[in-house]
C-alpha cells in the first residue's frame, strides 16, 4: 500500500511540475526618445491576435524587463515630463507649489500606437530609438 501511495504522490508532483511554467518569455529592452533614455515610464504589450493579453513593465533610466507570452503585440508607451509649476493655496491655507506635467510620448506611441513587436520563444530584446516628430 505504501508503494502505491508513493507512486501516486510522485505522479502528482510530476504533473504539477509540468504545469508550473506560465507560458511567458523574458523581454528586455531600451527606450529612448529624441536620443535621450526615457527616465521613467511604462511599456505595455497588447496582443494584436488571439485572446486579449495586456502585459507591462516599468521603464527606468531607459531600460525595462517584462514577461510576455509569445505572439504579436502592439506596444504602448507612457511617461510624464515636467512642463512647469504653479502656485496655489493648500488645504492649510499656505501657498504651495505644484509640478505640472504632460504626456511625454506622442499619440502614435501610446493611445494610437503604431509600434508593433513579435515576442519569440526563448526571449526577446527590443530597442526602441524613437523620435517625437514623425
Amino acid at each position: 500500500m505504501n508503494r502505491l501511495a508513493v507512486c501516486a504522490f510522485g505522479s502528482l508532483l510530476a504533473a504539477l511540475g509540468a504545469g508550473c511554467g506560465d507560458g511567458k518569455e523574458g523581454v528586455r529592452g531600451a527606450v529612448t526618445l529624441d536620443g535621450q533614455p526615457v527616465k521613467t515610464g511604462t511599456i505595455t504589450f497588447v496582443s494584436s491576435e488571439g485572446s486579449l493579453i495586456r502585459e507591462g513593465a516599468v521603464i527606468t533610466n531607459g531600460a525595462f524587463t517584462a514577461r510576455v507570452p509569445p505572439g504579436k503585440y502592439k506596444v504602448e508607451l507612457n511617461a510624464q515630463h515636467v512642463v512647469g509649476t504653479r502656485k496655489q493655496l493648500g488645504f492649510d491655507g499656505k501657498e504651495e507649489e505644484l509640478t505640472l506635467s504632460e504626456e511625454l510620448f506622442p499619440d502614435h506611441f501610446n493611445s494610437k500606437t503604431e509600434l508593433t513587436e513579435v515576442i519569440s520563444s526563448g526571449g526577446t530584446i527590443i530597442t526602441l530609438n524613437l523620435k517625437s516628430k514623425k
